[in-house]
């Protein structure tokens, strides 16, 4: 099968952002982007009980053309897609039917976590489907609009694996040669640490270069805060995270680095699905 990434999209200002940088990924790879774009009215409460809105029966087929329009014009092989099917179903189904290398969608700009888990619903796709999620801010500065010379990839300190599915992007790494550094955000008394997380990171899989990462520290400061520290001490222009899922509710009520790093991110987010080894 020809490497690909699915897209998901929904025709705002973001979606434009994200489409551009896709295309700037699957440009050297000769790889197809596959446009999908989820529809299902949302039931609403009434006086009467639940209810379907009224649609215009008018906007599928017409937001499927403008989605193939848009597919059409770009630089690279893509296809569009508009699926009408809940959410999670709708994601299932293009995965099953594309595999693709990455899963990407846009990182919108959000005030407090209860705005995040209403605007930014791919999150959580990264544990869910064991895919790699790419995760594209609103924001994007010009100046990172390119393929990745140079990721971060922020571990804890300790033993991990990566999911079979989240080694799926290897192929994009190698073929684009970018730079892998393995980051760690250490406390004080810690600070002589780092070498497990780093020995678990260069036999994840994640690119052929891996055996050759090397360590980075960040010493003192919040796990979430020492992560954006380092992206920008690197000079990264991608950002990779582990992502053990946690689940929603323990997001609303307690927060993660996970939330901290993607509100206060300027470079794209690579969200990979793993589990930590516990030794004995």
């Amino acid at each position: 099968m020809k490497p690909n990434f699915v897209v998901l999209t929904d025709f705002t200002p973001a979606a434009d952002r994200v489409l551009a940088y896709a295309t700037t990924l699957a440009a050297p790879l000769g790889a197809e982007l596959h446009l999908v774009h989820v529809f299902l009215p949302t039931p609403i409460t009434s006086e009467y009980g639940t209810v379907l809105p009224i649609i215009d029966v008018d906007y599928v087929p017409e937001t499927r053309r403008a989605l193939e329009r848009v597919a059409a014009e770009l630089p690279v092989p893509a296809t569009a897609e508009l699926v009408e099917s809940d959410w999670q179903s709708a994601v299932a189904q293009s995965l099953d039917k594309y595999h693709p290398l990455l899963l990407i969608a846009g990182l919108t700009a959000t005030h407090g976590q209860f705005d995040e888990w209403m605007s930014n619903r791919a999150v959580p796709l990264a544990h869910q489907t064991g895919y790699p999620l790419l995760l594209v801010p609103e924001h994007l500065p010009q100046s990172v609009q390119h393929p990745p010379r140079r990721l971060a990839f922020a571990v804890e300190d300790r033993p991990f694996r990566l999911v079979p599915e989240a080694r799926a992007a290897a192929p994009l790494f190698d073929a684009l040669g970018t730079e892998i550094i393995t980051v760690s955000v250490l406390e004080p008394q810690e600070r002589a640490g780092g070498w497990e997380g780093l020995t678990a990171a260069q036999q994840c899989g994640l690119a052929a270069t891996m055996p050759r990462s090397g360590l980075h520290k960040v010493v003192g400061e919040h796990p979430g805060t020492g992560i954006l520290q380092a992206v920008e001490n690197l000079n990264a222009d991608m950002l990779a995270l582990l992502d053990q899922g946690h689940g929603w509710a323990h997001k609303l009520f307690s927060g993660s680095v996970i939330d901290h790093v993607l509100r206060h991110v300027r470079v794209p987010v690579l969200l990979l699905s793993g589990h930590i080894i516990v030794t004995e």
